[in-house]
């Protein structure tokens, strides 16, 4: 299994420092993000692809529960505190598990290891991954394996799917790294393509469903091997 992309949100500099120091030795994660700031944390981590979140609770401006409620797309979470009090109402939010500063390696070891086999059970028993989307002022539950192309509208994105389309107030950057999946693929500044809907393509362009959509120059050769490899 890949290692788990991770960040931290923790306003106390020497918490964080330790938290950086362990996961760092840790073989199964992979440290992207650490924060002290909790406004500058959200709109981060909703614009990437992190697997597994700690998350401090006593934080100025946004405590680590509002925080949870402002995530797009949820990671796990690992709550960390140093009040015990905050346990039970973590475990209402979902989270994975609660460490107790100082907590010892050996807890933290626990914790991340639960984080493993859930999403290890993810990957194997989630037929379709789903990401919520605001359409029309109205949030919507989209398939993401329905989808076959995105493309840039200025300051949205198109979203087509076989059913209908959506127009979402996103970058086209910003939306590719919402969809978590490395089929997707960004073939022009103004494409994303889901790979196992291409039906034709040349060295211009790929075709799906009667549409035809450019290949940027830089693009070709990837695209050659990675449709190759689309099973």
């Amino acid at each position: 299994m890949r290692k788990l992309n991770c960040a931290i949100v923790e306003d106390s500099n020497v918490q964080r420092t330790l938290l950086e120091q362990i996961i760092h030795k840790t073989p199964n994660l992979e440290l992207l993000y650490s924060f002290t700031s909790s406004t500058e944390a959200l709109e981060k981590i909703n614009s990437s692809k992190i697997d597994l979140l700690f998350l401090d609770i006593e934080m100025p401006f946004m405590n680590g529960f509002e925080f949870i409620a402002g995530l797009q797309i949820k990671p796990q979470v690992i709550i960390t505190s140093q009040n015990s009090n905050y346990a039970l109402e973590a475990f209402d939010h979902n989270v994975i598990d609660f460490l107790l500063k100082p907590y010892s390696k050996k807890r933290f070891e626990i914790a991340v290891g639960k984080a493993i086999i859930k999403v290890k059970t993810s990957i194997r028993n989630k037929p379709e991954s789903k990401l919520v989307i605001k359409h029309n002022l109205k949030q919507v539950e989209l398939n993401i394996h329905a989808i076959q192309w995105v493309e840039a509208l200025g300051d949205y994105v198109k979203v087509i799917t076989p059913e209908r389309n959506y127009v979402i107030l996103s970058t086209l950057s910003t939306f590719h790294k919402k969809l978590g999946d490395d089929k997707f693929v960004r073939i022009h500044k103004s494409y994303i393509v889901n790979l196992k809907m291409v039906e034709r393509y040349n060295h211009e362009f790929i075709e799906i469903k009667d549409k035809k959509i450019p290949i940027s120059r830089t693009k070709g050769i990837e695209l050659d091997r990675l449709l190759k490899c689309v099973e």
